[in-house]
């Protein structure tokens, strides 16, 4: 059992971080008690602000040696509640370890404290031609060390691939309070990379980071974007295959289902051009604006010939942040929308996309809900929604115990294509029960010994991934 924070354990954080940096009223920490995860709730004791290395230190030392939990929180937009107060305690916020220190221009990195949102570092960086392609939809939102923690994708995955390529340096701190440094300004790194992999996906049960390098590219110098209504949604995954056959290097390669796109014209107030229709959303960036253009009719010709009803092409950046806005607001539009909503992230090879629709349109009538489909149709990362059928957002007969059937039927058939449990969503507490039942054994005890070397006393972020 953990110690619940008294008077004593706050004085003492308070000497810490400073009383400013410190807040223990239940209005002060109600923001903190969730994250973007339906029905998750959990209040901690305390929510401190840290502003240096020096504090993390102190404030896990005292962890040890008084027993309590510290749980690391970047922007809250989690959705499998891995930044939640599960056991309790203190719940740090990195909204005041805000800095980008340096864009060294010469060496395309960053450096980074991890409070940095996400979005930020993108704008600073097309500021002097260089670009930072990890885009998750809640980008303006999300923070560099939350992406670390969760190893995060994003829509341009396709191309540019994770947050695991792009992180090169990480300073941290262990569960025990001891720091470590690997990495640095370099792009290859056979010496100490394979800890700084480790932290990707580690969902704040590790380490906590303190001072991030990320390598940047140049900027592309133009960019197009496809859309293609289909009435038959399984010609999308069809026509997606043919496109990668053309050996054309798409950026983006998106589905978002009709379901999906009437939710969001509901929730934007705004007229979205077939949304009766499922939609293929492809992006291309180039440094050859000629060459953009000829691809942009090859891929639409292309689409067209496998059952498209229409193409069309945004090229002007006004039109592409409509579509953005479009495909960044699914989430907050299917939660607002509907009320009540099963959320999964299944990733399953692309080759087997198709199967796993038409498995989640076969689990929705099973069950007596109503699928919303949209995802990373490129990296096989598929975000399967279930929804009550009950109008105006009526939550009749989603029980956990649906709930949880549910999962478990889209965990078997994702596991069954060949897939994972999570793309990109990680494990956190809402996908833990499948992680133990589903994941090899073997597996487990090996994360199990890993996490007693990096946390001896579990204290660090406990009720995470695995018992």
């Amino acid at each position: 059992m953990y110690q619940k924070l008294n008077n004593k354990l706050i004085d003492i954080l308070t000497g810490i971080a400073g009383r400013e940096n410190i807040h223990t009223e239940s209005v002060d920490i109600e923001p903190f008690s969730r994250d973007e995860t339906l029905n998750a709730y959990f209040p901690p004791d305390a929510v401190v602000y840290p502003e240096d290395n020096r504090q993390i230190q102190e404030i896990l030392k005292l962890a040890n040696a008084e027993n309590f939990p510290v749980i690391p929180r970047g922007g809250g937009t989690g959705l499998t509640g891995g930044a939640l107060a599960a056991k309790g305690g203190v719940v740090i916020v990195f909204e005041r370890f805000n800095k980008i220190i340096d864009i060294d221009t010469d060496n395309r990195m960053a450096v980074c404290q991890p409070g940095v949102i996400n979005g930020v570092l993108q704008s600073e960086s097309e500021k002097v031609n260089l670009f930072y392609p990890v885009n998750p939809a809640s980008m303006d939102s999300c923070t560099l060390g939350g992406n670390i923690a969760e190893a995060a994708g994003g829509a341009n995955t396709v191309r540019y691939g994770t947050t695991r390529n792009y992180i090169t340096g990480i300073t941290a701190v262990t569960g025990s309070g001891d720091n470590w440094c690997a990495g640095g300004k370099v792009v290859k790194n056979s010496t100490d990379m394979s800890l700084i992999q480790l932290m990707c996906g580690s969902e704040g049960t590790l380490s906590i980071f303190t001072e991030l390098i990320f390598r940047l590219i140049p900027k592309p110098v133009k960019t197009i974007w496809i859309i293609a209504p289909f009435k038959d949604i399984y010609r999308i995954p069809l026509t997606a295959g043919k496109i990668f056959l053309e050996n054309c290097n798409p950026t983006m390669v998106e589905l978002m289902d009709s379901s999906t796109l009437s939710l969001c014209s509901t929730y934007l107030k705004m007229d979205i051009q077939f949304s009766e229709y499922h939609q293929l959303l492809i992006r291309f960036d180039s440094n050859n604006p000629d060459e953009l253009k000829k691809l942009s009719i090859k891929i639409g010709e292309l689409c067209l010939e496998n059952g498209a009803e229409d193409v069309l092409i945004a090229e002007t950046k006004t039109e592409q942040e409509k579509i953005w806005k479009i495909r960044s607001s699914i989430h907050d539009a299917i939660v607002n929308e509907t009320k009540s909503v099963c959320e999964e992230d299944v990733v399953v090879p692309v080759a087997r996309v198709t199967e796993l629709i038409k498995n989640a349109r076969a689990i929705s009538d099973k069950h007596g809900v109503h699928p919303v489909i949209f995802g990373h149709l490129g990296d096989g990362n598929m975000h399967l929604n279930f929804i009550s059928k009950g109008t105006g957002g009526s939550k009749e007969g989603f029980t956990d115990e649906k709930i949880n059937r549910l999962r478990e039927d889209v965990f078997k058939t994702a596991l069954n294509l060949g897939g994972k449990l999570s793309g990109e969503h990680g494990i956190g507490i809402s996908k833990k029960p499948f992680f133990g039942k589903f994941m090899d054994p073997g597996y487990i005890k090996l994360l199990k010994k890993i996490k007693k070397d990096f946390d001896p006393n579990n204290i660090l972020n406990p009720g995470k991934i695995f018992d």
